[in-house]
């Protein structure tokens, strides 16, 4: 009997391997969706808010994702996960509407370390609630949030924009903050065509699951990172 070392990486291993990866990847293509600009209108308010306590003793608020209303039908994909008990359908619904305990970390670490974050241009991937985007937005950032869905950036992410905005900073909201739905490589491609498409800094938390994203996240960060940004 011949011995070999149980790695089974024979030729017809590694080319079924290869196979499969590009399987998966023309199959990622296929499922893109279309990268849009969602515009500052037509927002919910919200009716209550839950309170972020920082160690630092700053506050952020955010909706609570309990009571969105599903039967407005802006957020059928949550639904659409709540049917099939996860917390996200790949290319359906990526999780938005929950705050990932990641997010709050983020947040934690750049309110803690005090980065410097004014006038800095950012970009939030994989958003969800965007709290460490408002975070930085507060602290008097130019923010723009990326979430796979629509319905999350309408439903979530811009009521907590709102909620975390004085009357004054809210006359300001359009200039200040944009939102994209989207995939990854779509939004890259949309945000690619703006004269200044280039961030000074990049957030994302929680947002890779799967491998066959990992090279999608990786270009989006190269193409739209400034040279001398940093990636968080």
């Amino acid at each position: 009997m011949a011995f070999r070392f149980n790695f089974g990486n024979t030729a017809e291993d590694l080319e079924e391997k290869y196979n499969e990866k590009l399987t998966a990847e023309n199959e990622n293509r296929n499922n893109l969706k279309t990268a849009q600009e969602i515009k500052i209108q037509d927002i919910t308010v919200a009716n209550s808010a839950v309170t972020l306590q920082l160690s630092n003793g700053q506050t952020l608020d955010h909706v609570n994702a309990d009571e969105v209303e599903l039967a407005t039908g802006r957020c059928q994909s949550e639904a659409t996960c709540v049917a099939a008990q996860s917390d996200l359908v790949p290319n359906v619904y990526e999780g938005g509407l929950k705050i990932w305990e990641c997010s709050v970390d983020l947040t934690e670490y750049l309110s803690s370390q005090q980065i410097a974050l004014r006038g800095l241009r950012v970009l939030e991937l994989g958003c969800g609630a965007g709290l460490p985007g408002i975070y930085a937005y507060k602290q008097g950032a130019a923010v723009d949030f990326q979430d796979y869905n629509e319905e999350v950036l309408k439903s979530v992410t811009i009521p907590n924009v709102h909620l975390n905005s004085n009357e004054e900073e809210r006359k300001y909201m359009e200039e200040r903050c944009h939102f994209y739905s989207g995939d990854w490589m779509s939004v890259q491609k949309l945000l690619e065509k703006q004269p200044e498409c280039r961030y000074d800094l990049i957030l994302t938390s929680e947002t890779i699951y799967s491998t066959v994203s990992q090279g999608k996240l990786y270009s989006v960060m190269k193409a739209l990172l400034k040279q001398e940004g940093n990636i968080m």
